[in-house]
Order: structure tokens, then C-alpha cells, then sequence
């Protein structure tokens, strides 16, 4: 069953003759009726706004004023020059530096709250000549964010010149043994000897420069068709009909794992998930190996709140793992050799680790705060799921402002290391400054949404909102527990650690429009061993969300033939 068939009955109450355009325009007649019953529709499903994770709770009203004037924020937000006036880079800029503080590459300046607030023990200089970070506020959602990490570990793993040229340093002589012995005076404890060195020689073997991605089962499906754009390889891809899968199934998979999403020589898709939705990480690190043994630079995809369960990796006890897997191979630093002098290099790393926390990096920066002054109880029974800069193996972070934050329009903030930073492909005058982001023009006006949000909120501000939605999704989920009860019905309850997501049989098609439900076909093992294809509907606890609405939901699930039975 495709998606096409889970949401075959959606019809839109606007159609095209209330809105088709004439090559004479439209009557002010026409284009209020147009207006208005656009309006009535929006807003009634806005009130029942269930399914996806977009917050509902907007204030713009400050914003309204910058709505007459085209913002546009090209060029990268910390060279432009500002030739274009009508920007709103300075408070970008304060937007990142924000988030730099949040997710711990730079250190807040003023504690507070007996300093429990505090979430990182490292202090990073923060003024523009040594900024340890560099991002932008992208104009798509994470897509844009995921896309660029992934442009950016493509060029950095395939060894493109670095933006900062103080990273080079001097060699004599020419390329290979040389840059070999350099390296191993620096790293000893990496590279065991200098006749190692020469036979993994980078010049010596192509895989060095060729990146492969892994990706869990629960990935953004649009991660892969960003990939696809940039051409680059998942493991599958890469290792399939060329050498063993190192997974045997089924011992070396969860038992939650379909066998049959195997391809003809043994290899999972992608990397599978445990039974909660999170990247199972002993397949992670088994997967990861034998591609290390061959050279290959791998590109690892975290997931913060996967987009249908809202499952959370564990990053950093993945990470933990690989470290000396990718010491052993001289894959944790490795020298790269300067294309424009051969007697020049830089050491980096062979490996980007970029977490796409679409869903979770903001509310879970927060849910971290509320766990640790004993606001709320500590739901993951693995550890928490640190994703962030406090990791000093993650290169870069990208989350969504549209969606927890809050924004009309579609918006993301993209983070990384500095350091890492490839050369940009442009430099164009008339923007008076580097060409580095995707979209090239920028929505300047979510900038302000965010700008606005966050000088009106504190920290504890926002660890309150986390609070009162963890208490929504214990609310909830009891509800849910007593609707099964009362119907004498398995409602296929899911429901991750750390989620504000739902999960539950989707019910007649007119309740999954009326509350904008998601849904999707997933496989499930039952209780028998057999695997049942189900399809899911879920409800997100975003912030906007009333427990009066909740209540409301149930009490139409408990009405006739609800639950319509699945062939």
C-alpha cells in the first residue's frame, strides 16, 4: 500500500473555480468570496491542527509592519557587505550566535538560575575575527539544512581547499612519504609507522576521497533525494555486489527488522533502527568498519526526532563507538594535501558526523534543561541523546524554525564548525561578499519571526513549554489507553522517549482530515513473530496543542466504525 492510497480520500473544501485567474483579472467580487472562503478553510482546520509538527502558536503582529518591503538576505550573513540594504543580516546573525550558545560551541555569557541552565563546560572566543561557528537561516525547511551539510561533507571528505588558509601547513619536498612522516610526527599515537603510512599513502587509493552515507531506516525520506542531487553514495549503494554484507541476518539485527527489506546480496537500504525508532548502533558501527578498512570517509546522518515517530538517536553513544574504530584507521585525523602547493597540507578529519534535528533541536535543548532541574522525569532509559557541539566530533547541526519555534513560513537554521568550512565556489562583487549558502536569496522576514520569538522568551520560558507538552503527552497517552479500554480494541499505541508524537491505528478518513493527520504504512512484528503491514495516523503535542482539543479527538474516536478495519 503506497501513500496514495493511505491518503486517497483528502479533498481540498477550496477548489479552482472559487480561485482560477482570467487574463483580465479577477473581480473584487470574486476575489473576496476567494479570500474569505480560503480564510474559513484555513482557519478550521488551524483549529484542529493535530498531525504534523508545525506550531500553531504564532504572534506576528510586530512583524506585520515589514511585510510591505522585499527583505532579501543574500550572500553569506557574515561577509556580505550589505550592498543590498533591504537585509536583515544584523539580527541573523544574533539569531546564530543564539543558537551557538544553545547547542554549546560557544559559552552563554551571564549565568543564571544557580547556574543549572548552563549547558556546556567549554568556553569558545565569540567575537567575529576568532568565531568558532559559521551558518545561515536557510529559506527552505531542513531540507535546505540537510542539503547543505551534505554539500559541505561531499567537498571537505573529497579534500577541497579549507576557507581558513592559516589550517595549511609547510612540507618540503614532493607529495606521499613526506606528507606521511609530517603526519605521523603530529598524530604518533594515529599511525604506527611511516612504512603504514606509505602504503595507505592517500594518493594511493581513491576510496580516500569518495564519501559514504549512512542513513537510518526512520531518515528524512528527502535526505536521500538530496543525495541523490549531489550524487552521492549510501553504504548500500557503495558495498552492495561489491563485498559481504558485514550484518548477518537475522543475529546481528534488531529483532523489530524485516528480512525482507534486504536487497539481492544481503544489504539493508539503510542503517535499521531499534524497536522505539532509534539508529541501532552496534548495525551502525559493523556497517561502518569495513568501509574504514577499505579508506572510505564516511558521512554519518543523526537523526534528533525522526519525522514520522519522532524517535531520538543517541549520537554521542554512537560516536563513542566509532572514535576508536576510526583512530585504528587513521581515519580521525588524516593529512590532505593542498591542491594549489604541493608542499602544503592541512589536517582534518576523515569522517562528518551532521545531526538533522528537523523535529528535536530546539525542544530538545530545552527538554534537556527541564530533565536537569528536575522539572520533568528522565524518559530515555538509554541515556539522553546528546546531538550537539558539546560532541567534539559533530561537524554540523540543522533544525527547523517552523515547526517547534514557530514560524509562518518555512525556515531552518543550518550550524557547523568554522573550521570545517570549504571554500566557497563564489565570491561575487555585486553582493560584496561569499556566494556560500544554497538558495542564494534568503527569506529575510523568517529571520524576524525568530528574532522577535526569541528576545520575548527566556530559557525558562521555554523549558516551561516543554514542560507543560510533556505533561500533554502523559496526558494523552492515558487518554488513548482508556479509549482502548472502553472499545476493547488494540489501538496500536507507539510512542517513542523523548517524542511529542502519538502514534495510532488511523481511524475513518474524515477524522484524519478533520485534525490533519499524518499517516503512514509501517511494518510491525507482532506478537506471533509475523509481520503486519499497519497503517498508522499520530497527533503531534506541538505547543499550540489544548488538552480541551485532545479530548475532542477522542471523544469522535469513540463514535461508530471509527476504527474501519485494515485489509
Amino acid at each position: 500500500m503506497n501513500n496514495s492510497e493511505v491518503h486517497r480520500d483528502y479533498r481540498p473544501n477550496v477548489n479552482i473555480e472559487d480561485v482560477r485567474l482570467s487574463e483580465h483579472g479577477v473581480s473584487l467580487n470574486k476575489r473576496r468570496i476567494a479570500w474569505n472562503k480560503l480564510h474559513r478553510d484555513l482557519t478550521s482546520h488551524q483549529r484542529g491542527y493535530l498531525g504534523f509538527q508545525a506550531n500553531q502558536n504564532l504572534d506576528c503582529d510586530r512583524i506585520k509592519p515589514f511585510f510591505d518591503m522585499a527583505i532579501n538576505n543574500f550572500g553569506d550573513p557574515f561577509s556580505a557587505s550589505g550592498l543590498n540594504g533591504t537585509n536583515t543580516i544584523v539580527m541573523e546573525r544574533a539569531v546564530l550566535e543564539y543558537f551557538a550558545k544553545l547547542w554549546g560551541i560557544i559559552r552563554p555569557s551571564q549565568p543564571s538560575n544557580g547556574d543549572k541552565l548552563w549547558r556546556t563546560r567549554q568556553s569558545y572566543p565569540s567575537n567575529e575575527e576568532e568565531r568558532a561557528y559559521w551558518g545561515y537561516v536557510t529559506t527552505m525547511g531542513c531540507t535546505e539544512g540537510n542539503m547543505y551539510a551534505f554539500y559541505t561533507a561531499r567537498d571537505y571528505l573529497a579534500g577541497m581547499p579549507l576557507t581558513d588558509p592559516n589550517l595549511l601547513q609547510d612540507i618540503s619536498g614532493e607529495s606521499g612519504t613526506e606528507i606521511n612522516e609530517t603526519y605521523r610526527t603530529l598524530v604518533p599515537n594515529h599511525v604506527p609507522s611511516a612504512d603504514v603510512c606509505t602504503k595507505r599513502n592517500l594518493a594511493a587509493n581513491p576510496n580516500n576521497f569518495t564519501p559514504v552515507v549512512f542513513i537510518s531506516e526512520e531518515s528524512y525520506h528527502g535526505n536521500l533525494k538530496a543525495l541523490h542531487m549531489l550524487q552521492m553514495k549510501t553504504f548500500r549503494e557503495i558495498g552492495s555486489g561489491h563485498f559481504p554484507c558485514p550484518l548477518e541476518f537475522p543475529y546481528d539485527y534488531p529483532t523489530c527488522f524485516n528480512g525482507e527489506n534486504l536487497d539481492k546480496n544481503g544489504w539493508p537500504r539503510a542503517v535499521p533502527v531499534d524497536e522505539v525508532g532509534a539508529m541501532n548502533i552496534p548495525c551502525l558501527v559493523k556497517l561502518v568498519t569495513p568501509f574504514l578498512f577499505r579508506g572510505y570517509p564516511p558521512l554519518i546522518v543523526f537523526t534528533s526526532g525522526t519525522t514520522f515517530r519522532g524517535a531520538y538517536d543517541n549520537p554521542k553513544a554512537a560516536i563513542d563507538k566509532l572514535v576508536p574504530i576510526l583512530k585504528e584507521h587513521n581515519m580521525y585525523e588524516r593529512p590532505v594535501q593542498s591542491s594549489v602547493s604541493p608542499t602544503k597540507f592541512d589536517v582534518r578529519s576523515g569522517f562528518w558526523f551532521h545531526i538533522d534535528g528537523a523535529s528535536g533541536g530546539g525542544q530538545l535543548a530545552f527538554l534537556e534543561m527541564a530533565m536537569n532541574q528536575g522539572l520533568v522525569e528522565d524518559s530515555f532509559p538509554d541515556g539522553f541523546p546528546l546531538f550537539d557541539f558539546r560532541i567534539p566530533e559533530v561537524k554540523s547541526i540543522a533544525t527547523s524554525l517552523h515547526k517547534w519555534f514557530g514560524c509562518p513560513f518555512p525556515a531552518a537554521l543550518f550550524m557547523m564548525r568554522k573550521m570545517d568550512q570549504v571554500k566557497p565556489f563564489e565570491n561575487p562583487s555585486f553582493i560584496g561578499g561569499n556566494d556560500s549558502t544554497v538558495s542564494g536569496s534568503r527569506n529575510g522576514h523568517s529571520v524576524l519571526v525568530l528574532w522577535d520569538l526569541l528576545s520575548r522568551k527566556s530559557y525558562n520560558d521555554l523549558v516551561e513549554i516543554v514542560v507543560r507538552e510533556e505533561a500533554m503527552v502523559t496526558f494523552s497517552l492515558g487518554k488513548f489507553r482508556d479509549l482502548e479500554r472502553d472499545l476493547k480494541l488494540d489501538l496500536w499505541l507507539l510512542h517513542s522517549p523523548g517524542s511529542l508524537f502519538i502514534l495510532f491505528k488511523q481511524p475513518r478518513q474524515d477524522i484524519v482530515r478533520r485534525y490533519s493527520l499524518a499517516s503512514k504504512a509501517l511494518n510491525v512484528k507482532t506478537p506471533d513473530g509475523e509481520f503486519e503491514r499497519r497503517i498508522y495516523s499520530r497527533i503531534c503535542l506541538m505547543p499550540h496543542v489544548t488538552a480541551d482539543l485532545i479530548l475532542q479527538l477522542i471523544e469522535e474516536l469513540r463514535t461508530p466504525s471509527a476504527f474501519p478495519n485494515q485489509q
